[in-house]
């Protein structure tokens, strides 16, 4: 069977796996791998990255893994690379690929974020996962057995897809159930330094952009930017509407970061990248406004936008079906 695990897809809900029903693909190893000067990027996950630097005073991550599971593992994988403890946590914004392995994490750890991150952690991830937990799984997976049951006496030739269907819907509700709510000690506003090992760790918050608290980390000493969520390297974003995303200062924050003096950028998914990734991301979203933007001077009705072909540029793009998820953030935002 498959291994379940929980993101952020679709209009703000939380959903388990990539779509419902579907299943994924068993992950790869975690394995971290040299970026430069003791920071390392951990490969293998199933969400969001996760970077960690070994100082000879502690680590630092960045991001937690998407589940409880997951950052167990990647808890281990920092363990074969250095003694030292875990000192500090950076979470880049609050979806749950970024925050849901946080219980896996030393309880000395201090959790840093923004604060609006901090406060969409307790109004959005909770209420949701209570919800799924006490509502919605048990109805799913009820209405799973009573499936496989009439499948059974008919002696469908289904049946068999239907079981392992139920098998993980049950293997997910156990993972939900084990799930912790764990949040951040320490939260900022606009920047924040972290000094560990004689490195300076800066945290920025640009303002509202994949979402209203998006936490960029910027190690200035190795000339690295962790860009979390503002940069899909590869992909189709996902704008984050349910938490007061804003495109347009999106584009000006990742024009802003492209100023420094970086060399390598750790996108929040995809591969590792540079600046020239941050700008074909700020491109992107420029040309979807604009895009957009033709639509409802032309009279277009949401449904009838939503319905655009890829802009010619990016059809290499992974996940496509964001893209009409993409358009609708957009035409909203534009309307207001």
């Amino acid at each position: 069977m498959k291994r379940p695990h929980f993101c952020f897809i679709g209009a703000g809900l939380l959903l388990l796996g990539a779509l419902l029903g579907a299943q994924n693909a068993a992950p790869a190893a975690v394995k971290a791998v040299p970026v430069t000067g003791g920071l390392y990027l951990m490969e293998g996950l199933e969400g969001g990255n996760v970077s960690f630097l070994v100082t000879d005073e502690g680590v630092l991550v960045v991001d937690s893994g998407t589940t409880p599971e997951e950052g167990k593992r990647i808890v281990e994988e920092i363990a074969k690379v250095t003694d030292k403890l875990i000192r500090f946590l950076i979470l880049t914004h609050y979806h749950g690929d970024h925050t849901f392995g946080l219980q896996a994490y030393p309880a000395t750890t201090v959790i840093i974020a923004q604060q609006n991150t901090a406060d969409n952690m307790r109004r959005l991830n909770e209420p949701r996962l209570r919800g799924m937990m006490e509502k919605q799984m048990p109805e799913m997976i009820a209405a799973q057995k009573l499936k496989v049951d009439t499948l059974r006496k008919k002696r469908a030739k289904d049946l068999k897809q239907e079981e392992e269907r139920l098998k993980t819907l049950e293997s997910e509700f156990a993972e939900l159930q084990a799930l912790r709510f764990v949040y951040p000690g320490v939260t900022f506003q606009t920047k924040l330094s972290v000094f560990l090992g004689g490195q300076e760790v800066e945290v920025v918050h640009l303002g509202r952009a994949h979402t209203d608290g998006d936490s960029l980390v910027h190690f200035p000493g190795l000339k690295v930017l962790h860009a979390g969520d503002l940069l899909f390297a590869g992909s189709y974003p996902y704008i984050g509407v349910e938490a007061g995303a804003d495109t347009a200062n999106w584009i000006t924050a990742l024009k802003v970061v492209s100023s420094w003096d970086v060399e390598k950028v750790i996108p929040g998914h995809g591969r590792l990248t540079d600046k020239p990734g941050l700008l074909k991301m700020a491109a992107y979203l420029s040309e979807l406004r604009e895009a957009v933007k033709g639509a409802i001077a032309a009279g277009k009705s949401l449904e009838e936008a939503k319905k655009m072909a890829p802009l010619p540029a990016w059809k290499g793009f992974e996940r496509e079906r964001l893209l009409p998820l993409n358009i609708e953030a957009v035409y909203k935002e534009l309307k207001k």
